[in-house]
């Protein structure tokens, strides 16, 4: 025969025992429905990044079209003249911008193939202007390494030529400047331009379908609004494009 107090405990356990259950189901239908939650965050965010990463690509398919239309023009103009020397050395330059175009698809790529695209992309135009083209650079050695969306700096330089350059007879002179400062990268693009334009340089660059629209677009997709500065200048005859982002 059971004691007394052997009883009591049992009837406590038999009260308590339900409880608990009805606890540890609670427990576990909420932990269930967090993990749930949890899943189905993990999916939109994933599918907010497989968006975003679409419309990056997109904006950059946009740009791509411009810089090869200009770079054929700059060739076709070699062939009209007949300058067969410079005509092939252009066609070189075209043919490793290809090379670096086909190798990386992705939405981020180390600033040194952005300069080489660059690069291949000045000696077309350096063939164009001839001496009229003054081109000075300070790249930090430090900064190559840091990644971009690709033709960020490519677009803007062509910016440069097909507002600044194109528009009038004189000098041409552009001056690039990128450097790495702790977690930012500085990036500065000074260009030459028509007097009669420095009021509306901007907009007229921003009207141009893609241009410095696109950059900004870009830039603010992949790093965030708060995360950036882009900054366009026109003084007089010079004209300044100043972007920082995470390094």
């Amino acid at each position: 025969m059971l004691q007394l107090e052997t009883f009591n405990i049992y009837i406590l356990l038999c009260v308590i025992a339900p409880i608990i259950g009805a606890f540890l189901l609670t427990f576990i239908f909420i932990f269930e429905k967090q993990i749930d939650s949890l899943e189905e965050e993990k999916r939109h965010l994933e599918l907010e990044q497989d968006l975003q990463r679409a419309n990056i690509l997109q904006l950059n398919q946009q740009i791509q079209p411009h810089f090869f239309f200009n770079a054929l023009n700059s060739l076709l103009s070699l062939a009209r003249i007949n300058r067969k020397e410079d005509l092939v050395a252009g066609i070189e330059a075209l043919a490793t911008f290809f090379k670096f175009k086909y190798n990386d698809h992705d939405v981020l790529i180390a600033l040194k193939n952005e300069v080489q695209f660059v690069e291949s992309y000045l000696n077309i135009q350096q063939l164009r202007f001839g001496h009229r083209l003054t081109v000075n650079k300070f790249i930090d050695n430090d900064a190559l390494s840091v990644k971009i969306p690709p033709f960020i700096f490519q677009t803007i330089i062509e910016n440069a030529f097909k507002h600044g350059f194109e528009k009038h007879i004189g000098p041409a002179e552009l001056s690039i400047y990128i450097k790495k400062m702790d977690n930012i990268l500085l990036l500065e693009i000074k260009n030459t331009q028509p007097i009669d334009s420095a009021l509306n340089h901007t907009e007229d660059a921003l009207q141009q379908g893609y241009g410095l629209e696109n950059v900004q677009k870009r830039l603010q997709l992949i790093y965030g609004l708060e995360n950036i500065l882009f900054s366009t200048v026109s003084e007089k005859e010079i004209y300044t494009v100043t972007i920082h982002v995470p390094a």
